[in-house]
């Protein structure tokens, strides 16, 4: 029997992105991606955020909010915008910060970062471990929860983006109950941040 993930029960496994900031507040993350000229901030679930925003990559937000020492940051329709490197780096100063990024019919994407430096980045396209300049602790959890068997690609129970999700969750410490990942979120828009 595959493991399951909690935060899988937070977003849409076909289309979600995912990124958690280590010990600052949802105040100093927003700082961080230059968006405090946007406040008061509207709180919308996702589906309300959708139809404020309207679909796709031209209008890119987030919803924020903040479980077990994370600012977690929900994309609006997974544009991934917080999984680039330079972005992902800048929240990271000084502390830690992990994305996961799943479109559709592509691949699973997660990286992770601290102290201004990306650590490791992983594909799960191309079947290969993370690489960066410290990939070990991305590439044990993926191991741990089986990334990198084949006979768990063929099993119609294992899912990627579930996966990579429980590895976050289980090697980070990343916990977001469901009843807040869908209801009404403080949400910004990150047009500023080029695609």
């Amino acid at each position: 029997m595959v493991a399951t993930s909690k935060l899988a029960d937070c977003v849409p496994l076909e289309l979600f992105g995912l990124t958690c900031v280590r010990d600052l507040s949802a105040d100093e993350v927003l700082a961080r991606l230059d968006v405090a000229g946007q406040a008061p901030h509207p709180a919308f679930t996702d589906e309300e955020a959708i139809q404020h925003f309207g679909h796709g990559f031209e209008a890119p937000a987030v919803r924020v909010c903040s479980s077990g020492g994370w600012t977690v940051l929900l994309d609006v329709e997974a544009h991934g915008r917080l999984l680039q490197t330079p972005v992902l780096t800048r929240l990271s100063v000084g502390t830690e910060a992990v994305s996961v990024w799943k479109l559709l019919d592509s691949t699973t994407q997660i990286s992770h970062a601290r102290d201004g430096e990306l650590l490791a980045h992983f594909d799960a396209w191309t079947f290969e471990p993370a690489e960066g300049s410290a990939p070990s602790r991305l590439n044990g959890a993926l191991t741990d929860v089986g990334f990198f068997l084949e006979e768990n690609w063929e099993s119609e129970e294992w899912s990627a983006p579930a996966m990579a999700l429980l590895a976050l969750e289980q090697e980070f410490g990343l916990v977001l109950p469901p009843e807040i990942a869908h209801g009404p979120l403080p949400t910004v828009s990150l047009q500023h941040l080029q695609g």
